[in-house]
């Protein structure tokens, strides 16, 4: 929970291809004020032989989780596991990890959908997951590697690291990335909490920043408030900062202006 950017992208390439890729796309990052950009890791090589260092932890990396619609018109998730990723990592204190990378994925995979189990008014009131018959699912990622993952950036601005300079320095060099990886051919696609990524201007940024901070710190200390003392220690980035208190009481209103202009937008589009 907090301000974040997700991004993804799908470029053909071949796995030779998607390792000069990758090699370029780290050549960016090295250029941009990053705190730490981690090596290159390779994952399952398709010829046996890793070019860069071998990934071989048990979180796979790479793998996608795809949209299908059901007969019955419903909307569930498929996942896609990598058959071979290259990807690097890229950090400033604060924030989350980010990782950029290409991915190949199977042409199809075999998919089994939830049993929804309907009341006679037809609500559902039971689901088995993944208890369905076996079905094909084509992934459209045949001769493509791709990649999806995202970055939570907002506290990165905890005053202890260094404020908002130090969320700017996140945000902003993640944006820079993904623009510098656009300018080489990859079409990234990004979603900004911040709507930064479309305005572009920074001022804006900043506001949406401060909103999403007491926003956040409203919520977490209401419920620290509910579950802290019947389960211990409620942890959370937000309480880290020495304003906290502070934040949770502006929280409030912002929240508030947040309803009115929901309600205008409301009253707007009735008229």
């Amino acid at each position: 929970m907090g301000l974040t950017l997700y991004y993804d992208w799908k470029t053909r390439a071949d796995f030779t291809s998607a390792r000069r890729m990758i090699a370029k796309f780290r050549t960016l990052a090295s250029k941009l004020p990053f705190d730490e950009v981690s090596e290159i890791y390779e994952q399952d090589p398709p010829d046996g032989e890793s070019h860069y260092e071998p990934y071989e932890d048990r979180f796979r990396r790479g793998d996608l989780y795809l949209t299908r619609k059901r007969a019955d018109g419903l909307e569930e998730m498929v996942n896609v596991p990598a058959l071979h990723a290259v990807f690097f990592q890229v950090y400033v204190r604060g924030a989350e990890t980010a990782s950029i990378g290409l991915a190949s994925h199977p042409p199809v995979v075999v998919h089994r959908e939830d049993v929804i189990e309907r009341a006679p008014d037809g609500a559902e009131h039971g689901r088995l997951c993944g208890q369905g018959d076996p079905i094909e699912f084509p992934t459209r990622r045949r001769g493509y590697y791709s990649w999806h993952s995202f970055c939570k950036t907002q506290y990165a601005g905890n005053p202890k690291l260094g404020g908002e300079a130090n969320f700017l320095k996140a945000h902003l060099s993640l944006i820079e990335l993904l623009d510098e990886l656009q300018q080489v051919g990859v079409k990234a696609r990004i979603r900004d909490d911040s709507g930064y990524a479309r305005h572009r201007d920074v001022d804006r940024l900043l506001r949406s920043l401060r909103e999403w901070d007491a926003i956040i710190a409203r919520v977490v200390g209401k419920l620290s408030d509910t579950i802290g003392d019947e389960r211990g220690a409620f942890i959370a980035p937000i309480m880290e900062r020495p304003d906290f208190e502070h934040l949770e009481a502006r929280g409030i209103d912002v929240l508030r202006k947040l309803a009115k202009r929901q309600h205008r937008r409301k009253r707007g589009s009735s008229q």
